[in-house]
């Protein structure tokens, strides 16, 4: 367990994120204001949040964790995918999407297909798949404090939840993207510090025996390994749909900001991916016997770090949890309170009410989160599904949505709603034991998706 200074440091730390919450609720006078800030984000905090909302759980103690085990193939799957996306959204995406000024991603099937019940659709799916991604960050959030502190899981669970919970609901995206630009500050400094004493507690040589052993520097296995391939697509196409992130895209002050913000991110993942593996493996090195690969950095904190110093990792550490978890409460509950709310079941809400619904679906994705957070507490399980749902469901409606004029809301209903239940099915047949890899049903459902908008938008156009 930490000291009391690292406790102080810490505890500190979770007071800031509240007191930003409760300085955000100032600016947001407008449902705007809460949903995308405005649209008046500079890339300096556009690139922040971004980042910010990009390295969390996943990409510190999912990695962390790999490259603890020797998973190498899982560890750059994860890593390199997750940045590929932020790349195609920059380079493609992110220009004809701040052309529209949308509020919410599932606009777009409005706008551009004139179909409203594919962007209701796309809102449910979303809201759906981001409470497996908010409990990956939850369950990662709740080791941290349960390893570090001592704590009972599930107390930690609602610590952790709660704080996240109360200042996303309090200022919506501007709470959230002043405090993912603290959080962003902290990471950089943290992580990178945790490699370096990290390093010097293990040795420089052992670390060095221990990378060449499981070939983390490997490409040529690598790359000739299906599941890297398999994660590079699934997270790589599949997160380009991802509500927060375009959330970001729509709030940048230009399309310039959109871009550039998006591939700077990319990079900024890569690096700290690449910190984490490297942690990871000097932290086998110092205490090879755990038993949950995904405790490596909290253990790091508790036995290795100096006092105070401990303190600033595990903020730094916990900072890329919650500035990832924020963004996925938020995102999909504006779609809640917008999409299916405002525009469908009460079309003259005021703003003051939208405002509220939004809040209010801020509170029950975070608790929807923390039940399902108990009974499963596995990061990258969570988190790897969510993103598959997303892929299934939504990329290739998107696309077709942005880049094919002959495409059809009848289509995006047909596409949207078949890759959802095919993949659904799948997952279960694989949990069954009736699928042998586990990329099958990750890669089959947005096939799905892709044969149903090409088939029925054509029958629709014939007809």
């Amino acid at each position: 367990m930490v000291e009391l200074l690292d406790q102080v440091i810490f505890v500190v730390y979770l007071a800031i994120l509240l007191v930003v919450g409760f300085i955000s609720t100032k600016i947001v006078v407008s449902a705007e204001e809460y949903m995308v800030a405005g649209r008046r984000l500079r890339l300096w905090l556009a690139f922040a949040t971004v980042a910010a909302t990009w390295i969390g759980g996943g990409i510190t103690l999912g990695v962390a964790g790999r490259a603890y085990a020797g998973r190498v193939i899982g560890l750059w799957g994860v890593t390199l995918g997750f940045a590929l996306s932020l790349f195609l959204v920059g380079l493609f995406y992110a220009g004809p999407l701040h052309k529209l000024r949308l509020t919410t991603l599932a606009d777009v099937f409005e706008v551009r297909l004139g179909s409203r019940w594919a962007s209701i659709l796309a809102s449910l799916v979303m809201f759906i798949a981001y409470i497996f991604a908010v409990t990956a960050q939850f369950i990662a959030g709740a080791k941290l404090v349960e390893t570090v502190f001592g704590w009972n899981y599930l107390i930690a669970l609602l610590v952790v939840g709660g704080v996240i919970v109360v200042y996303t609901v309090l200022g919506g995206l501007w709470s959230v993207a002043l405090t993912d630009f603290i959080q962003f500050l902290l990471i950089v400094v943290g992580v990178p510090l945790a490699l370096v004493l990290a390093i010097g507690r293990a040795g420089f040589e052992p670390v060095l025996t221990r990378t060449t052993e499981i070939g983390l520097f490997d490409f040529g296995k690598i790359l000739l390994a299906v599941d890297f391939w398999a994660l590079l697509v699934v997270l790589g196409l599949g997160d380009v749909p991802a509500p927060d992130l375009m959330q970001r895209v729509f709030a940048s002050d230009s399309e310039k900001t959109a871009r550039r913000s998006a591939v700077l991110s990319g990079f900024a993942y890569i690096l700290i991916g690449l910190f984490s593996a490297l942690v990871g493996v000097a932290v086998y090195v110092i205490s090879p016997g755990l038993k949950d690969p995904e405790l490596a950095l909290p253990t790091l904190i508790t036995i290795t770090l100096p006092t105070g110093i401990a303190g600033l990792v595990l903020s730094g550490v916990m900072a890329a949890i919650m500035s990832n978890a924020d963004s996925m409460l938020l995102a999909p509950a504006t779609l809640i309170a917008k999409n299916i709310v405002r525009d469908f079941l009460k079309p003259g809400m005021s703003d003051r009410e939208m405002l509220t619904v939004s809040k209010v679906a801020v509170a029950t994705l975070g608790f929807l989160a923390i039940l399902v957070s108990i009974p499963r507490p596995d990061i990258l399980y969570w988190l790897t599904l969510a993103f598959d749902v997303l892929f299934a469901a939504l990329f290739f409606p998107l696309t077709l949505a942005i880049f094919w004029k002959g495409f059809t809301g009848a289509g995006a209903i047909a596409g949207i709603s078949g890759g959802t239940i095919s993949r659904l099915l799948l997952e279960a047949l694989y949990n069954a034991g009736y699928i042998a890899e586990w990329w099958i049903p990750s890669i089959v459902g947005p096939i799905v998706s892709l044969v149903l908008c090409l088939t029925i938008s054509l029958l629709v156009k014939r007809g």
